[in-house]
């Protein structure tokens, strides 16, 4: 019962404040950013006056669509919204992009990494890891990593505030548990789960998590230098997203839109979180942001 009061109380009254601050001359990355709360977070930066506004994605096509519904939705803007190609499941594709980035950009204020999977089956990427966490946890960590040292080399003398680089999580982390037979795994954690046997989605997407919220520990100390960037962790709530499109049965789908239709906050809803998280302070630096606050 706590859980069912926690999902009603989190879509229908606990519903994040939409913020209205001026984003004006930054330049913004957003990935997974053609769908979903991406497409959404991203809508909001171009409506918020943003100067530039990079769509990462795996699908420029797919990308190309987003970009003319932003357009139509914030018409007569000025912001110079583009498509950038990025496939999480491909060390390449990620090395490639955070070359791009140093190489053709001038300025850099906000990533946020965004995109993500929920397998409903265990799916071995070319690297010999379970999708989930290879996307979620080992790809995110990587870009971060490689994305940090540009956040630091692009910021302008006019930027006001350090650069941002937000990691979406997801409150599932803290439901994550460790058997006492796992904890006496001997050897890496990491391939007790790749995959766990028997697999449940839902248990690897917020081990997953839990995995990116230690990462984020380590991120947000090699951040703290100078000049400083401020590394933060998201949780927009449970949307309604395609997040998991892998549950496509005829039962499964009728049984997601219910759930969205009672417990679901909309993607846009969502989104706001994504957005409010890169306006905190430095007090929020290594930090948990979720329902409006830094949660301990």
């Amino acid at each position: 019962m706590a859980g069912l009061y926690y999902l009603i109380r989190t879509a229908w009254w606990a519903v994040p404040e939409d913020p209205k601050a001026s984003f004006v001359g930054q330049t913004i990355i957003v990935t997974g950013s053609n769908t979903g709360i991406g497409l959404e977070a991203a809508a909001k930066f171009v409506a918020l006056d943003a100067s530039r506004v990079i769509l990462a994605v795996r699908s420029i096509g797919k990308g190309d669509e987003a970009v003319r519904l932003i357009k139509s939705r914030c018409p007569g803007t000025t912001c110079k919204i583009e498509v950038w190609e990025l496939d999480m499941a491909s060390y390449a594709s990620i090395q490639s992009f955070a070359t791009r980035v140093g190489r053709d950009l001038h300025r850099l204020d906000v990533v946020i990494l965004n995109a993500g999977v929920f397998m409903a089956s265990p799916v071995i990427s070319a690297y010999g890891w379970e999708q989930t966490l290879q996307v979620n946890t080992l790809s995110t960590t990587l870009l971060a990593l490689l994305l940090l040292p540009h956040l630091r080399r692009l910021r302008t003398p006019d930027q006001k505030d350090p650069p941002v680089l937000e990691l979406v999580s997801s409150g599932t982390h803290l439901n994550a548990r460790l058997s006492m037979e796992e904890q006496q795994t001997e050897g890496s954690i990491l391939e007790h789960f790749n995959p766990c046997k028997p697999f449940s989605g839902r248990r690897q997407y917020s081990m997953c998590k839990l995995f990116t919220m230690a990462a984020l520990a380590s991120l947000a100390k090699a951040g703290a230098g100078d000049p400083k960037v401020r590394v933060v962790s998201v949780c927009p709530g449970v949307c309604s997203s395609d997040l998991a499109r892998g549950y496509d049965s005829a039962l499964a789908t009728f049984g997601k839109w219910l759930f969205a239709l009672l417990f679901m906050r909309t993607a846009e809803q969502g989104s706001r979180t994504l957005v409010s998280g890169t306006l905190l302070g430095d007090e929020a630096r290594g930090c948990f942001w979720q329902h409006d606050e830094i949660q301990p």
